[in-house]
């Protein structure tokens, strides 16, 4: 069942709450072919105890940002990142071996963002992070869920020099058969180190090993889990 992957009390005085859903919770793709998505999301709410619309994405892998002002606001934007600063906005991105990553800035903002490896590569993590400091400034951290790893990342040899040009030679890995790959999670903390962020959780969990998850990679399956994250005034029931 979905999981907190972090609950953090701000220096703000908000609270923020990220959380991971597994196979267990249902398919949370953005398509939903059988009609059961509302009530999926409404389940993984009742989780964390809130009750309130959703900002979901059409992820595009590529490097826009939305704004999101009230409960649901944006929703449906073709878009890889969402930034808030009111709370009750549930912030979502949904993945299948992409990773999925929260950015909680301590003045009392949060943000999302689908980071695939096109995606980190077009720079969709730095323009998150900026998004949010113009919104709200101060320290960020970031809190990094389920994704694939290395282990099982088999990653063709031109497309990984280009992320190392990039990035650095810290995401360049090999799998667990020896083959070249690309060290996602290690993509991740280089692209946001880059705009100054350098506190990080990363989940150890990866999507293709893990059989809690779904993996593209893995199975060609078109499910989806979802990281879904929350802002709060720091009472009521997302507090600890």
């Amino acid at each position: 069942m979905s999981r907190a992957l972090a609950r953090r009390v701000l220096p703000s005085g908000h609270v923020v709450v990220v959380r991971m859903s597994e196979i267990a919770d249902g398919d949370l793709a953005v398509n939903d072919p059988d009609g059961l998505l509302e009530e999926r999301r409404c389940s993984l709410e009742g989780a964390e105890g809130g009750e309130s619309s959703w900002t979901w994405l059409n992820q595009t892998h590529g490097v826009s940002v939305v704004t999101v002002e009230e409960p649901g606001g944006a929703a449906g934007s073709e878009a890889d990142a969402a930034i808030t600063r009111y709370p009750g906005c549930v912030l979502s991105v949904q993945v299948a071996d992409c990773a999925p990553v929260a950015l909680i800035a301590d003045n009392g903002g949060l943000a999302v963002a689908h980071a695939g490896w096109r995606g980190v590569l077009g720079g969709i993590l730095e323009e998150a992070s900026e998004a949010l400091r113009s919104l709200v400034g101060g320290p960020q951290r970031a809190v990094v869920g389920p994704c694939i790893h290395p282990c099982c990342y088999e990653f063709g040899s031109e497309d990984l020099r280009r992320v190392v040009g990039v990035l650095s030679r810290e995401v360049e890995a090999v799998t667990r058969d020896g083959h070249p790959a690309l060290d996602l999670p290690a993509a991740v903390v280089a692209s946001l180190e880059k705009v100054g962020v350098n506190d990080f959780e990363i989940d150890g969990a990866c999507t293709s090993c893990d059989d809690r998850y779904w993996s593209h990679r893995a199975t060609g399956s078109g499910s989806r889990q979802a990281m879904v994250a929350v802002l709060t005034e720091g009472s009521g029931p997302y507090v600890a």
